[in-house]
């Protein structure tokens, strides 16, 4: 018996509704068991990791960078033309203030002073005559007038050539090591031509700038330490002796000079050197690592662990810094110095008082086995 079509039809779509229905059904009884309530864990404390609150003397010091210059530094030169007949120094030697360096030829300076003291002296004895005359009364006192300007323009006319004469040795300024010399003997020279440099080393100066916001904390005195990359780890202490009364309008800065005493003279005029000036000192700041700190409802916490539990701790900070090379944080209030802060494994604590197991520290813990003993060490 053939069925008809429109029985077909029927009998398809009956098939695919009760499938829907099936489909459905299946759906609902899925998630009526995903919404069942989870068996609950297993409880026990939160493990996380802590360290004691550390007591240590904390720096506020802002850093720049400088220039070395030695305590006194010139570049000699020749004040008057000439030509070098003596070299008096080593290269790189040490020289007294007032040594003779470098002397020119001076046959001409000292003919002129001999011509020079004659007319004086001829001067002064008709000077003499003259004041004798004048004394019975033979001479008129304009003529003495003449007599005693002639003297006084011979005697300035002698100094003249004697101070030229004395150009013709250069002398050291001060007492420092010379350089290294650019001439030789027999050269002629013009005025203002270099000779060399001598440098006062008995102290350094280095000068550096800092921003001008902070300019209302600097003060003459304040503790310097200064490195360079040529002495890798060694730190040179220096004081605060000069302050600039201007900023310069170009960068917003202000402009210090600080001196130190390098016994070894190690350091050179014109090194680069790293500054960080010390502007407060507190010795006995309470510090815990910067990782502490949690910010819970716009405001600093930390957790701190008491009897066992994490007690969420409001606190107020400071001053921040590196000790160990680890960033640290001053706590101002808020902690104790015999107190034990959370320092890892805050996302877990949920909540206040919340039961917590100190993690052993990872570099106790030997490979694979039991934390390793260190030899006890006898105390001196």
């Amino acid at each position: 018996m053939q069925i008809p079509q429109s029985a077909r039809r029927w009998a398809v779509l009956a098939i695919v509704i009760a499938g829907l229905i099936a489909a459905s059904l299946a759906g609902i009884k899925m998630n009526s068991q995903s919404q069942a309530p989870a068996p609950k864990a297993a409880g026990g404390p939160v493990v996380i990791e802590a360290e004691p609150v550390r007591v240590a003397e904390l720096l506020d010091a802002v850093t720049a960078v400088g220039t070395l210059r030695s305590a006194e530094s010139v570049v000699l030169k020749s004040e008057i033309p000439g030509r070098i007949s003596r070299i008096m120094f080593a290269d790189g030697s040490q020289v007294a203030k007032g040594d003779a360096l470098i002397v020119f030829d001076a046959s001409v300076q000292q003919a002129l002073v001999n011509q020079a003291r004659a007319e004086r002296d001829l001067a002064a004895a008709k000077l003499k005559r003259t004041e004798e005359l004048f004394q019975k009364k033979f001479l008129s006192a304009a003529a003495l007038d003449d007599a005693k300007a002639t003297e006084e323009i011979a005697a300035a006319k002698l100094a003249l050539a004697q101070a030229n004469l004395d150009k013709m040795t250069i002398r050291a300024p001060f007492a420092g090591q010379i350089g290294i010399r650019q001439v030789s003997v027999g050269d002629y020279l013009k005025e203002g031509v270099e000779l060399v440099n001598l440098e006062d080393l008995s102290s350094m100066k280095a000068d550096f700038r800092v921003p001008e916001q902070i300019s209302g904390r600097l003060a003459v005195g304040q503790t310097v330490q200064l490195q360079s990359d040529a002495f890798a780890g060694a730190n040179f202490p220096a004081k605060v002796v000069a302050i600039d009364p201007a900023v310069d309008a170009s960068g917003r800065s202000l402009l210090l000079r600080a001196e130190l005493r390098d016994v070894s003279r190690r350091l050179k005029p014109g090194m680069f050197v790293r500054v960080r000036l010390v502007l407060e000192s507190r010795p006995n700041a309470i510090v815990i690592p910067e990782e502490a700190l949690v910010t819970a409802q716009n405001r600093l916490t930390v957790f701190k662990v008491v009897e066992g539990k994490a007690v969420a701790t409001p606190v107020v900070t400071g001053l921040r810094s590196q000790l160990d090379q680890r960033a640290v944080v001053e706590v101002i209030k808020g902690l104790a110095p015999d107190d034990v802060v959370v320092t890892a494994g805050q996302i877990k604590i949920r909540g206040n008082n919340i039961p917590v197991k100190i993690a052993e520290p990872p570099a106790a813990k030997g490979p694979g086995g039991p934390p390793e003993k260190s030899p006890a060490k006898k105390a001196p």
